[in-house]
Parts: C-alpha cells; structure tokens; sequence
C-alpha cells in the first residue's frame, strides 16, 4: 500500500501503542486522525471520542470522511484491563471494558467497512493481544474479550479474501505502556515490565500488517518464544475438536 497523503485512524492514539503507531505512519507518509477519550496526542489531528459508543464512532467517521474524503486505514487499539480475580473484580468496570476492547472495534469497522469496499481498498488492524489465546485468571474479562476480537478478525480476514480490502490482527504479549495504570493493577507493574517490549515494536507490527494484510503477526516479550506455543496450543486445540467429532458424531456442536 503506498502510503503517501493516505487517511489513517487510529483508536487510543494519546500514548503507548497508539501513540507509537501514529508516529510511524507519520513517517511513512499518512494524513493520521488519532481518536482517544483525552484527545491528546501527535497525529495531524486528534478527537475527542469513547470508542465504547457507537454514536461518538459514528460522529468520528461522518466527520472524518466529510473533512478528508476517505479512510485508507482503521487501527483499532483503544483498550484497557481490570486486574484481578473475577469474583473481586467490580461488574460496571468491567462491561466498560468489554465495549471498549470488543464493541469499539465492532463500532469502527462497522461504520468504516463499507466505505472501503465502495472503493475496494483500504487496511483494518486490530491490535489483539496474546491473552486472546492463553486466557490470564487474574485479566479473565480482558483475555474473553480480546478472544472476541480475535474470531472477529479472523473471520472478517475470511469474509474480505478476494477484495482490496485487508484485515490483520496484531498480537503483543507484555509491552512497556500504562497498561498497569489503572487503579486495580495496583503493586503488579513490576510483573509486567520484567519481559515487556516497547511500543515502537508493536507499530512496526502494524505497519506490516498494514502493508501485507497477513492474518495474524505476534510481538513476543523479549522471551522470544510464546508464538510458538501459541500456534502449538491451537494445533492441540484443533487436534482435540478433530477427536471428540471422531468419538460423538453430531452430538457435539462446535
């Protein structure tokens, strides 16, 4: 994808990945709308916006489009986490996370989707994270949603094979942001940072996926490894569906 003078938006685009995605495609050349609830930011223009409303998406996109033209990409990265065991964890804040990390995503895409395929052209990156697919005791609602966005994108990928439309999903495991910022995360930095990478390598891993449309990439802790089991776990995982057909027949529905 030439990139020069192309329209990205990107969601939680004030600090950590976001942050550093608008920068690099700055670089590479797009006209960057960043999209976060401060508004804050270094995208050529930022807005003020709750992703977790699809009306406030709606507003973003309208007004996007009427002032630009066009959306050539759609980063999807707004996020947060409650730490914390289930049962202790408090439910408003966590269904404020789930509209953030699922319904956000769904919001966007929804209202940016069709105006790429008038155009049959355009890139949606959606920064999942590796708890899609080791799901955390302690980030149980996180690691559920971000599971979500996971089938979501992967079967969008699915839906658009054949268009100029691309669909990747981005997947980091511990990354040095403010990640632990909020409250419940409290005494529990020092765990996350021991193997975390920095921002800078996840917007390279957006701008791959921008330029390649490639299905899945992964952005490791600095063990280097969790890909690996990754795509073992899954392999185990799709071995073990293949069994329980093979012994239940019909009477097992996946």
């Amino acid at each position: 994808m030439a990139s020069e003078g192309k329209v990205a938006v990107v969601t939680g685009s004030s600090k950590g990945i976001g942050l550093a995605t608008v920068r690099l495609l700055k670089e590479k050349g797009f006209v960057t709308i960043g999209v976060s609830r401060s508004g804050g930011g270094e995208a050529h223009e930022e807005l003020r916006a709750d992703v977790s409303s699809k009306e406030e998406v709606r507003r973003v996109v309208d007004y996007v489009v009427s002032k630009y033209g066009r959306i050539d990409v759609l980063v999807n990265n707004a996020g947060f986490g409650v730490y914390g065991y289930f049962w202790e964890t408090p439910l408003d804040e966590e269904e404020y996370e789930v509209r953030t990390l699922l319904l956000g995503v769904i919001y966007f895409t929804k209202s940016v989707l069709p105006l790429m395929l008038r155009r049959n052209y355009g890139a949606i990156v959606n920064v999942v994270s590796e708890a899609a697919y080791v799901s955390m005791p302690t980030l149980l609602v996180y690691s559920s949603a971000k599971a979500a966005v996971a089938h979501f994108t992967n079967g969008l990928w699915a839906s658009l094979k054949g268009t100029n439309v691309k669909v990747s999903g981005v997947y980091p495991g511990p990354v040095k942001t403010d990640f632990t910022s909020h409250p419940s995360f409290k005494n529990t930095e020092p765990k996350f940072n021991i193997l975390a990478v920095p921002p800078e390598r996840v917007a390279k891993a957006v701008w791959k996926a921008i330029r390649t449309g490639k299905r899945e990439i992964y952005v490791p802790s600095k063990l280097l490894i969790e890909p690996y089991f990754l795509k073992l776990a899954l392999s185990l995982q799709s071995l073990t569906y293949f069994v329980q057909r093979s012994i239940y027949g019909k009477k097992v529905i996946f």
